[in-house]
């Protein structure tokens, strides 16, 4: 299952973006109803912007 179709996830997870920001899920979940699509919350946990959180498409990154 795509994470994009995750109605909610569990805080803790890791992944590196496209970008190479290693972030953390919060375990807060977004629906964007135009798109059909779930997004998760993510804390930077490491480097530049440490602690920012952000909703993020989990299908374009990669899981830890």
């Amino acid at each position: 299952m795509k994470f994009s179709e995750m109605d909610s996830i569990e805080a803790g997870l890791r992944f590196k973006t496209i970008g190479g920001a290693i972030v953390e899920t919060t375990g807060a979940t977004q629906s964007i109803d135009v798109r059909d699509v779930f997004v998760h919350e993510v804390s930077i946990v490491e480097g530049l912007g440490q602690d920012y959180k952000y909703f993020h498409n989990l299908d374009s990154a990669q899981k830890l």
